[in-house]
């Protein structure tokens, strides 16, 4: 298994976030967007909430070929919700899904909002009911299940599954 480095992204991450984020999308299943969704203006603008108002991290492929993965959340801005990340996607490019990396960059987003961010009390998130992977990987994080939105994702026309909000609590 390669050694994984985790980083902060930066502004000059922002075209290997999105080659990541196109590869992703279109296995189908791991992101909300599609691959003709992601956009430069659609990274730009978590990319740039993120590093003002959160955490966004990334690790590079091992072979320096562009990105394995990139993790990200931030906070609406709203006085009220001054205590919550939220707007978290975690990304993993296919060739090192399996391999614990998305354990990794979690695990680096919560130590970072701990050391970096100490007002945060809560990290939230959505997940299809259906990636059943992905909320065991969210509940050994600490993460808690908080309801079931029916019907809130189209996964083809016609056809609804729940999403899952899960908060994890400082």
């Amino acid at each position: 298994m390669p050694d994984f480095t985790v980083r902060a992204a930066t502004p000059a991450d922002a075209a290997a976030i999105e080659t990541l984020y196109r590869t992703v999308a279109g296995q189908g299943g791991g992101l909300a967007r599609s691959a003709a969704e992601i956009t430069p203006d659609y990274v730009q603008t978590f990319l740039t909430r993120s590093l003002a108002n959160g955490v966004a991290l990334v690790v590079e492929h091992p072979d320096g070929a562009g990105l394995a993965g990139e993790i990200h959340a931030y906070g609406s801005g709203l006085r009220i919700f001054a205590h919550v990340l939220g707007e978290l996607t975690l990304a993993i490019h296919p060739r090192y899904q399996g391999q614990k990396l998305g354990y990794q960059l979690f695990t680096a987003l919560l130590s970072t909002t701990r050391r970096q961010l100490p007002h945060i009390r809560r990290v939230e998130l959505l997940v299809r009911e259906s990636n059943q992977r992905a909320i065991a990987l969210y509940e050994k994080l600490g993460f808690e299940r908080e309801g079931r939105l029916l019907g809130r994702v189209s996964t083809v026309p016609g056809q609804f599954e729940a999403d899952i909000p899960m908060a994890w609590h400082a």
